[in-house]
């Protein structure tokens, strides 16, 4: 039964080379590739070929764009170049198909098996992007991919996707010492979210990287905090704030700070949405709230309770106090 192999390239933005440390399943690996060489396709008087381990070039035969066209699509459109490190950063597998054929000499099953790789493109490979994103500040994304065959030493497209979304130049690193928390928090972190009000918070924490208006992202944010904590009714300024600093606030200096800061950004929300200021808010302010997002996010989703028991349990409790936290270290 004859074979054809499968290729998967999925080129990483805003990454450096701690993301080589990150292992994957399912055949999965992450690569470096320098960015050198130049295009070299067969001819009929040359035992010339295309190298493809050499990304630019590659792409520009996989999509017929001269190699000035996918530099600036690397680059400038969706950042996949580290300039400091001269890298790419790429996600590859490949896939061994035996091919079946029909009595006319057409394959009946490669549309198939190519289906099932790409569910498990979508099933595992992004959602571990997004979870990585979740796990701390950084934009990396994947906003390219290509699957090809190689026929005779020459790369064959298959099918190509370009994500359709903003790409913001905030670099992503990892610490060695985060590489097994970032494993145990991917393995233990499911997504979608089971809980809908969490999922939605989600939804918009990932907007927020995907809109250059500074504005805009803070607000995707803010209406983040709110779809978290907002109970209804009046004094949402204060009901945002605490719920928020008794969920994260660790002790009693560390809550005032929490509660604070949350209510001068949400009055910096209040300015912009109730007088078209749009010059209060600076990147300060927007990882700032960013990451009492993330964290939000991450500890709802520890505490496993709906929206209406979440918000009973924060109101029971002080700042500083975080019962389900004392409970879950008595039996760990």
């Amino acid at each position: 039964m004859p074979t054809k192999m499968l290729y998967f390239m999925g080129i990483l933005s805003n990454v450096d080379s701690s993301i080589l440390k990150v292992n994957l399943d399912h055949g999965f690996k992450v690569e470096d590739r320098s960015d050198h060489g130049q295009l070299k396709v067969r001819t009929n008087d040359t035992n010339d070929t295309l190298n493809y381990k050499e990304v630019a070039p590659l792409i520009s035969h996989l999509e017929g764009l001269p190699l000035r066209e996918v530099y600036k699509k690397l680059i400038a459109d969706l950042s996949c170049l580290n300039a400091s490190e001269k890298k790419f950063y790429l996600i590859t597998n490949s896939l061994e198909i035996d091919i079946k054929m029909n009595d006319k000499g057409i394959s009946n099953n490669l549309l198939s098996e190519v289906a099932k790789f790409d569910k498990l493109v979508y099933d595992y490979l992004y959602p571990i992007i997004r979870l990585m994103r979740l796990f701390k500040e950084g934009n990396i994304s994947m906003p390219l991919l290509h699957y090809y065959f190689i026929d005779n030493g020459i790369p064959t497209p298959y099918k190509s996707i370009t994500t359709p979304t903003a790409v913001l130049k905030e670099a992503y690193t990892l610490e060695i010492s985060e590489i097994p928390e970032l494993l145990i928090f991917i393995r233990n972190t499911k997504l979608p979210f089971t809980k809908p009000f969490l999922q939605l918070a989600f939804e918009n924490f990932e907007l927020s990287y995907q809109i250059y208006d500074l504005n805009l992202s803070f607000l995707a944010l803010m209406i983040s905090l709110e779809v978290l904590f907002n109970p209804g009714g009046q004094e949402l300024r204060y009901r945002v704030s605490r719920n928020t600093t008794v969920l994260l606030g660790k002790e009693d200096e560390d809550s005032k700070i929490i509660f604070s800061e949350i209510k001068k950004l949400y009055d910096k929300r209040s300015s912009i949405v109730h007088t078209g200021e749009s010059n209060i808010i600076n990147k300060k302010d927007l990882l700032k709230l960013r990451y009492y997002v993330r964290e939000s996010i991450k500890e709802i989703n520890k505490v496993g309770k709906n929206k209406k028991e979440l918000m009973d349990l924060l109101n029971s409790c002080g700042f500083g106090e975080r019962p389900w936290r004392k409970r879950s270290a008595l039996f760990s």
